[in-house]
Order: structure tokens, then sequence, then C-alpha cells
């Protein structure tokens, strides 16, 4: 790997409250690459709910979920997620991963078939092939596709459709209202894994089906609190009653894992009273996000569009995307560069995380550096 140049070096970062970081002790950059999308790691008051609740609960839990791990702190945080999320039950994991790969399996078995979108994440990838279940990927939301590979699997004794609600790599939304008839259609039920939604789309940030105004939501939807929820550790399921209760006996991540921290549960339930109460933190978000994609649209860059608050630019081949990525870094900007196979060959694109703790200034100081970029590019 690394003659190849493949080899990745993890460097220390340290991490202040205006979205800079330094690298190894050494140089500041602006941080256009952190999952922190509405500024909690710099929230006074989630500050002071994880200072209380390390005194109450200390540092860790006490046994697995299945032994005596259910604190009544993560019981709460299920009921307030359940409540957000406008959905029958809730249950949490120490992580994201660990829900994803903790869903697929326990529902299903060698005569039933799962049908993921190829562009979903790979934990969701890697809980279906943990399950004994027929795994069919379907073209990136090509709901045809889908069709198709429904009307060939009618001996399927149970049928699982599986994508995300905003895909990562570019922004775009599901076609979800598209996947609720061919799920009634065909008999089948749903997962929506609603790790970018949720927190930052629909009414007080509660996720795509409330954005969508859809009465109808998954049968099953996962999700993180790393981003929107708290930017921290931990990921939950939610959905149906009957479904959830089966998982509470079934999942094997859920019941053998260590449970999510206490100091993580109460930050998740603070930071969902704050998005209920007032929406200012999501609106400055979303401000931020529509001042920079005027920027790029100003400067007749190829902005990606989508219908998502997701900023990133096309810079054609994978060399001109590495190419402006270390140019941004030599002038102490941190972005990411997304290449195939996360892009379409030759489509690679330049990823900004916006978040609302980025100031005016700051977005110009990016607009100003991508400028001289691209000339370089020319």
């Amino acid at each position: 790997m690394d003659a190849a140049g493949l080899l990745r070096t993890e460097k220390a970062v340290v991490q202040t409250d205006n979205m800079e970081v330094s690298l190894n002790g050494e140089e500041s950059y602006l941080n256009f690459m952190s999952n922190d999308l509405l500024g909690w790691s710099a929230n006074a008051d989630i500050r002071d709910t994880a200072k209380d609740a390390l005194d109450r609960y200390g540092a860790g839990t006490t046994s697995c979920r299945m032994s005596i791990g259910t604190l009544d702190i993560i019981q709460q945080l299920e009921e307030t997620l359940s409540g957000f999320l406008e959905v029958d039950d809730c249950m949490v994991y120490p992580s994201h991963y660990l829900a994803n790969i903790g869903v697929i399996e326990p529902l299903t078995n060698k005569r039933d078939t799962v049908f993921i979108d190829e562009m979903c994440n790979p934990g969701l990838y890697d809980g279906a092939r943990l399950s004994q279940a027929n795994v069919i990927n379907f073209r990136y939301q090509d709901y045809d596709d889908l069709e198709y590979l429904l009307k060939c699997s009618q001996n399927a004794r149970f049928r699982l459709i599986v994508t995300e609600s905003l895909f990562n790599s570019d922004g775009y939304l599901a076609g979800i209202r598209r996947i609720n008839e061919l799920a009634t259609h065909y008999d089948a039920i749903t997962l929506v894994d609603d790790s970018n939604g949720v927190g930052i789309l629909g009414d007080h940030g509660k996720g795509i089906f409330n954005h969508l105004q859809l009465d109808k939501k998954a049968e099953l939807i996962t999700g993180t609190f790393a981003y929107a929820l708290g930017n921290v550790s931990g990921g939950f399921i939610a959905g149906d009653s009957e479904l959830i209760k089966w998982l509470r006996h079934t999942s094997r991540p859920y019941l053998l894992a260590e449970p999510l921290s206490p100091v993580n549960a109460a930050i998740v339930i603070n930071v969902i009273e704050i998005l209920q109460a007032d929406d200012a933190v999501l609106r400055g978000y979303h401000e931020n996000s529509n001042y920079i994609k005027e920027a790029i649209r100003n400067k007749g860059w190829k902005l990606k569009s989508n219908d998502s608050p997701w900023v990133s630019i096309k810079v054609g081949s994978t060399l001109n995307a590495q190419k402006m990525v270390e140019y941004l870094f030599d002038n102490n900007i941190l972005v990411s560069g997304l290449c195939y196979p996360n892009t379409p060959e030759g489509e690679s694109l330049l990823r900004i995380n916006i978040t609302t703790s980025h100031s005016s200034e700051q977005i110009d100081t990016l607009i100003d550096v991508l400028e001289a970029a691209f000339a370089v590019l020319e």
C-alpha cells in the first residue's frame, strides 16, 4: 500500500470552537470536513448537560442491555426519540454501524429477499450480508429496476427494500414516495437509513418523512447521533412496535454490545429538546448552505444540484480532485474529495461540509482560495 501511495496515516487533531483545527500540533486549518453540522460540540448548554450526566451516571454503563445495562437515561432517550420521529418505538445502539448490522439478520432467513440500493452505506450492506437472505442490488435510484426485481421475486417469503434517505455521495434524496408505492403493491416492507436527514431535514429536523410530508413512514428507520443529533457516537433503529419488540430479543449487537454511554444519551435528549423548542440552530445551518451555494453559482462553478443542504462541486477527474484538495490543504483549508467508486468515473466532487458554526467570513475565505485553485487547474 505504501509503494502504491495508498497508505493512510492518521493525524492527531486538536479542534477549537471556531471551526479551526490543528494537525499534529502544528498549523491551524479552516475545517470544512466536520460532521458536527449544527455545532453541538461548542454549545454551552450541551456541555453543561454532559457534565451533569457524568456527575450522575459516571463514565460508563454497568452491563450489556440483556443484563442490567438499560439505564433510565437510555430508556428516556428511546422515548424522546420515538416522539421526535413520530414512530411507535425506538431502540438505541452504541454506534450507527451496529444498528445497521443488527437490523436485517434477525428479521430474515434464506427464504427472504433483500433489495438494496447499490449506493447505500457499507453498514447496511454488511447487515444484509450477515443475513441468510438473498441480497439483490438495484441500480442507484432506479426504481424501474427495483420494480423489475420485485416482479421476479414472487416466491420470496418476505421482501425488504433498503435505501438511504439522503445519499452521502451526492446529496440526492431517495424516491421515498415511489418506494412506498412499490412496497405496498408488492407486499414488501421498507428500511430507510435517515442518518443524513434526521436533524437537518423536516420541521425542527424530524427527518425525511416529515420533510416530504408523508403519512406512511418506513416500517424501520435507522440513524446516527454522530451528525446533527449531537455529534456523539451512537445510533438507533425506530419504527413499527412489533418489529422493534422482536429486534430487542434477537438483535445481537443490541443484546451483547456495551450500551450507549449515558453521557451521550443525555446529550441527544437535550439536542432534541433544543430543536423542538427553537429551530434557530437549524435555520443557521440552512442559511450557511444557501449562502455558499449562491456564491458557487455566482462564480460559474459546477455546483452539484440536489434537494438537500449538501454542498459539492463537480471537478471532473480523480486527478483534478486530488489537485484541488492538495491546493486547499496547502492554503490551510480542509475539504474532502469524492472519486470513483463513490462517484461515477470522471465525475469527482469536492465535498464541502458546511455547518451552523461557520462564519460568512470563513466561507468567503474558502471561496477565494477555491477561485485560486480552479485557476491552477486551468
